[in-house]
């Protein structure tokens, strides 16, 4: 037996929600027991075991085992003695969790020995305490009553399979069409490849009423030759989910955002918003001979497009030339959750040197190369195609892209 003392009492499997956020002992039998291994944002893992179990009061009841050790001594078909256990409440289920000072004792074992000995017998080889040993003799008589329910169950079928708690992502060959012209005339969700070029930018407002000026603003390749607009990183680049691409509107002003921003990410593996600055969406427009489509662009294609720049190292560099080049211009501080400054901010930026190559001069450069209307040649996209949206609203959402290379024999005389 553990020489760990008990925190709480031993109770009957139907009583937790009685007891949630206590901690408790419990005699049950293991019916079966399943690893779930966890991954992390950071790249770190862990294995929980998860384990069903039952008594005389109740058939089912999940207990969440996070001790390796522990979770190696629980077998199906095992009576077991949990030990400090604590109740919580998930959702409209109550379950059982283990924290550092819980423990399991086998107290039956193996699964066979329930049905070649009789109670009384197995009541006497077992070295437990009263009130525990006369709960026991409870869940022996149940699970003897119930013998043929568990007559089909493979016991140890699963103790070497481990369940993900994601699913992963379905691996679907990706559709060749020779024109635009054919994707807008499928008639299911899939991926597709085309070849386009790029006509247009089109950044997405915020708000939802914009005056002329504002809505001028929204073409970027007007923009980019005009030598008096020093604020296109800003309506390009927010504060936002670096997975799904969702801007968080947590800089000031973007009411839109803060309303529309879903809880949770549906990219994660936790379903945790990683925070940072991101790529704004956008619309590109591409063409060809026959037809024009627009192209939601988010964080992740985006970071592709312009040549894998991530868009917080922009902002900081854009930042740093915005402060020192323009003083009288507004910097917009993004806020910390922490309260301290973040990298990107103007402060953090202040105490570091002058970056040796400034990327937010690069970036302007790759958008005048690509906005350089009929004069690219057309690059290789790769589409999500979902056909339950309208083409303004992500009808077409872009997941990559390539430049093609052409070789050309060339004359040496």
């Amino acid at each position: 037996m553990s020489v760990i003392g008990w925190y709480g009492p031993l109770i009957d499997l139907s009583e937790a929600a009685l007891h949630v956020g206590d901690f408790v002992q419990l005699v049950v039998f293991i019916h079966r027991s399943t690893p779930v291994e966890y991954k992390f944002s950071n790249g770190g893992e862990v294995i929980r075991t998860d384990i069903k179990v039952a008594d005389d009061t109740r058939s089912f009841f999940s207990v969440s085992l996070w001790q390796k050790k522990m979770a190696a001594t629980a077998i199906p078909g095992d009576v077991v003695l949990l030990q400090n256990v604590k109740l919580r409440k998930f959702r409209d289920s109550v379950e059982a969790t283990t924290v550092q000072c819980s423990s399991l004792v086998c107290i039956i074992h193996p699964y066979e020995t329930l049905f070649s000995e009789g109670v009384d017998e197995l009541m006497a080889n077992c070295r437990v305490g009263l009130v525990a040993k006369e709960k026991l003799r409870k869940v022996v008589e149940w699970v003897k009553g119930a013998r043929s329910t568990f007559r089909n169950i493979k016991w140890h079928s699963d103790q070497n399979h481990f369940f993900r708690n994601w699913k992963l992502p379905e691996k679907r060959i990706s559709r060749d069409c020779f024109s635009l012209s054919e994707v807008l005339c499928l008639t299911e969700s899939c991926k597709v490849i085309f070849d386009a070029s790029i006509g247009e930018m089109f950044s997405l407002p915020s708000l939802i009423d914009l005056d002329e000026p504002r809505k001028e603003k929204l073409f970027v390749s007007r923009r980019l030759y005009d030598e008096e607009d020093f604020d296109l990183a800003e309506d390009l680049i927010c504060t936002g989910c670096q997975l799904c691409g969702t801007p968080l509107g947590l800089e000031s002003g973007s009411v839109v955002d803060q309303i529309s921003a879903p809880f949770y990410c549906s990219k994660s593996l936790n379903r945790l918003h990683v925070v940072s600055m991101i790529y704004r969406p956008f619309m590109l427009y591409v063409w060809d001979e026959s037809e024009c489509i627009p192209l939601l662009v988010k964080n992740q294609a985006a970071e592709i497009l312009f040549g894998n720049i991530k868009a917080d190292k922009i902002y900081s560099h854009y930042i740093w030339h915005k402060s020192y080049s323009h003083p009288n211009s507004k910097a917009i501080v993004e806020p910390s959750h922490s309260g301290a400054p973040v990298a990107n901010s103007p402060r953090a930026i202040e105490k570091e040197q002058r970056p040796p190559k400034n990327l937010y001069f690069i970036w302007l450069i790759l958008l005048k190369m690509l906005l350089h209307q009929g004069k690219n040649s057309p690059l290789k996209f790769e589409v999500r195609v979902t056909t339950s949206l309208d083409r303004e609203n992500g009808r077409f959402e872009m997941v990559s892209l390539t430049f093609p290379c052409s070789l050309t024999n060339r004359s040496l005389n």
